[in-house]
């Protein structure tokens, strides 16, 4: 894995943890704000470090205009599928954090910067990030309940 893919997957792991922990959690609605605050903190800081273009570039490849609009329908589509995920199911395991990730690959299909390729690197960089996002999500149940969750 190069060098730029590990950070990116870090940064979008570090959201997507965010994410995962409030979709995963019972908390109240001030507990999520304080995450969602500190994980949005890590994104801004991440950010900071690396370009949008560079995080596109890690993923396809290169930074065209239609691979960063890819990248950020893919970004806005899948936080909106965890969102109403989570008002069916408490938790989100691995099987609907996948069966997710390939909806959204699917729904991608239409647009006409989505190539087989791109869709590929997309659907392959989603999808590993389960590990990183679950690992995160647990670390914030136990920060918020004090409880160890296995």
């Amino acid at each position: 894995m190069s060098k730029g893919k590990f950070g990116f997957g870090i940064m979008i792991g570090a959201v997507l943890g965010g994410l995962a922990a409030m979709f995963l959690t019972p908390k109240t609605g001030k507990e999520n704000r304080e995450i969602a605050k500190k994980k949005w903190s890590e994104l801004n800081k991440a950010l900071k470090t690396k370009s949008k273009e560079e995080i596109v570039k890690d993923i396809f490849g290169s930074a065209t205009k239609e691979s960063r609009k890819l990248y950020d329908l893919s970004q806005k589509e899948l936080n909106s599928r965890l969102a109403d995920l989570k008002k069916k199911y408490p938790n989100i395991d691995k099987n609907k954090y996948l069966d997710t990730v390939k909806d959204v690959i699917i729904r991608l299909q239409d647009e006409k910067e989505a190539t087989t390729k791109r869709l590929s690197d997309l659907s392959d960089f989603l999808k590993s990030r389960w590990d990183y996002v679950s690992d995160e999500s647990k670390k914030d149940v136990k920060k918020v309940t004090g409880k160890k969750v296995n």
